[in-house]
């Protein structure tokens, strides 16, 4: 058989794609977990984010969403921060929902605070987002209204 660059390439890439869907890394690695996003009341949603700490508000968190969604399948937003106090992880969860809690991360304490993402909201309704410190949860919320038929009204 013939060896020539064509077939030294595809060789090769043949070869790293199929050693690289082998790696798994535990930091890469996502997990589900069913318990947090089981279909629950917001108020039980909300005791299992803070972990038994206060939840507090901040002007510190910024959660940029749109006032009026017409298509509450995706929903953009964007929360930054500027606490000083290490952040653990950060919650986003929508009240009306049938299941509240949308996401969960969990943040390296070198990392600068910065989420982005879109959301699906069943009905208008207050988004939170949370942020788990060493010793309290801070929280922002803002109302988005969800429009039927994207008329705005």
């Amino acid at each position: 058989m013939k060896f020539n660059r064509r077939h030294f390439l595809k060789t090769t890439l043949i070869l790293s794609t199929t050693g690289l869907g082998s790696l798994e890394t535990r930091l890469a690695s996502a997990e589900w977990s069913a318990v947090r996003f089981a279909e629950s009341g917001f108020d039980q949603t909300l005791k299992q984010i803070s972990n038994g700490k206060p939840i507090v508000e901040s002007d510190k968190i910024n959660l940029d969403i749109p006032e009026i969604a017409e298509n509450g399948a995706l929903v953009p937003f964007t929360v930054t921060s500027t606490l000083d106090d290490p952040i653990k992880t950060i919650s986003i969860i929508v009240e009306q929902n049938p299941v509240p809690l949308i996401i969960q991360t969990q943040l390296m304490p070198e990392l600068e605070i910065f989420m982005s993402a879109r959301l699906k909201i069943a009905n208008s309704s207050f988004v939170f987002a949370i942020a788990e410190g060493e010793k309290v949860c801070y929280s922002v919320k803002k109302k988005v209204k969800v429009t039927i038929g994207g008329c705005g009204g």
